[in-house]
């Protein structure tokens, strides 16, 4: 009778200590992304245009977000004074893999994971980064509570483990993916500048968390159970977001509170049609 008063509260106990880690991983992921927005004039990672066209619209690049290219692992290109159509840089040609693996992977550590050698110099010199510049560790983007992960556009589970370095992270679909690498959907298209209550990382789930799919159910497997998510917000601030069940009403109750900043504020960028609101400009990927 004394085990079986105690198992629960022990169980308890431990999952209050697994979601107090989760918070701190993505306190530690909110740091390393304000850090990549620092260097790249205060945007959060975004994938750009695959034909490296920079006038392409936000609220278009935002419908973007999911996708890979073709040759996603392809190292960085190399173009030389005597091509007429480009200065002497290197340019990378929109390669990346699917989804928020493809944004860490080829996008955050793209230094690190897309090395070549300049032609020219003796010796030639590498232009990779032999480290990763800002996610030291994989084990930073699991949730210690999280076993299993749905497939990319998919409902198929797959096992959750970290990658034993960032060129591991699996960033493809279908039968040859074999784990997933990480426990949080992301929303794209977010700056520092923004409203810091916006919504910008999270605890996925077990089903599509894309676009205005995210947060449609939760079960006893995902994260936390269907007793909510810690989520991340512009400003690096983590808050636990409770749920009073894991069902359609109950989460579209959850993801109205984190959505409603996003929602209420117009659009920001004068390409986006007129009566849009930011929302529009932004793509949750997980």
């Amino acid at each position: 009778m004394l085990i079986s008063i105690l198992l629960p509260a022990l169980s308890r106990a431990r999952e209050s200590g697994r979601r107090g880690k989760c918070a701190a991983n993505l306190k530690q992921m909110g740091q390393i992304l304000w850090q990549y927005a620092e260097d790249h004039e205060a945007w959060y990672p975004m994938k750009g245009d695959p034909s490296n066209n920079p006038a392409t619209p936000v609220h278009v690049l935002a419908t973007r977000q999911q996708v890979g290219t073709l040759n996603p692992t392809g190292p960085w290109q190399y173009l030389p004074d005597s091509d007429p159509r480009y200065p002497a840089q290197r340019y990378q040609f929109g390669r990346w893999g699917l989804q928020f693996a493809g944004m860490i992977r080829d996008i955050i550590e793209r230094d690190h994971t897309h090395a070549t050698i300049i032609p020219g110099g003796d010796p030639p010199q590498s232009d990779a980064n032999p480290d990763p510049r800002y996610i030291r560790d994989p084990k930073v983007l699991i949730c210690p509570s999280d076993t299993w992960g749905n497939e990319y556009s998919s409902l198929n589970s797959k096992p959750v483990r970290p990658a034993k370095s960032i060129p591991d992270i699996v960033a493809i679909s279908g039968p040859q993916m074999q784990e997933k690498n990480y426990s949080y959907m992301y929303i794209a298209g977010y700056r520092t500048d923004d409203r810091p209550d916006f919504f910008l990382m999270g605890d996925e789930s077990g089903k599509i968390d894309n676009a205005t799919n995210s947060l449609t159910q939760l079960s006893a497997d995902d994260n936390h159970g269907y007793f909510g998510i810690n989520a991340l917000f512009v400003d690096t601030h983590v808050e636990w977001v409770p749920s009073r069940g894991g069902d359609f009403d109950s989460l579209q109750e959850m993801a109205s509170k984190l959505w409603t900043p996003t929602i209420v504020t117009p659009k920001r960028w004068r390409e986006t049609p007129d009566g849009s609101n930011r929302a529009t400009e932004v793509q949750t990927i997980d």
